[in-house]
């Protein structure tokens, strides 16, 4: 049995640039009283600028404390949406995810609501709902299987989800997702 977190909402995706961060920052924006920390979790590995500020480095992980909104990166941007706080991962290692969570929850506090991107976490918690966001494959486009339990697929056209994000909502840290009216 995995452990329950409903603090913390996933979001995966079945390729790159399908709508993960646009449905992050969305939420982001619209539920910025409550101090949400962001997270973005990437098993690639990237060189990162002079100025990055580490808050953790081994041989398969590093965390970093995203702390300049004018970057061009996914952290960057949900920065600039009204994250209380933002962190970028990457890990070469999905088991340590779980350790990498709690770490994340030392240094921010478990208290605040959690929108996280990762595609593996799933296999090792049970969030508050994991949304895995898909849309039509384009050339060049690597498929990921989705191997994790998923609460909602949702489809992205480069401009609109067919899930009305008015069903999520925060209260008091924890997340919810109303049923279909």
């Amino acid at each position: 049995m995995l452990q329950t977190y409903p603090q913390v909402l996933l979001i995966s995706g079945s390729t790159r640039n399908v709508g993960k961060t646009t449905l992050s920052c969305r939420l982001i924006k619209r539920f910025a009283d409550q101090q949400i920390i962001a997270v973005k979790v990437s098993p690639h590995w990237h060189p990162q600028p002079d100025d990055t500020k580490e808050v953790y480095r081994d041989d398969d992980l590093l965390i970093i404390r995203e702390n300049n909104p004018s970057r061009n990166k996914d952290s960057a941007r949900m920065l600039r949406c009204g994250a209380r706080q933002v962190f970028y991962v990457q890990n070469r290692s999905e088991e340590r995810l779980p350790e990498v969570l709690q770490m994340i929850f030392d240094m921010a506090g478990e208290q605040y609501p959690y929108i996280i991107e990762s595609a593996a976490l799933g296999k090792y918690i049970q969030p508050a709902a994991h949304f895995h966001i898909t849309r039509p494959q384009q050339k060049g486009d690597k498929q990921r299987p989705n191997d994790v339990p998923t609460d909602h697929v949702l489809h992205f056209d480069g401009e609109a989800f067919d899930f009305d994000i008015n069903r999520i909502s925060c209260e008091n840290g924890l997340w919810m997702v109303k049923e279909k009216a």
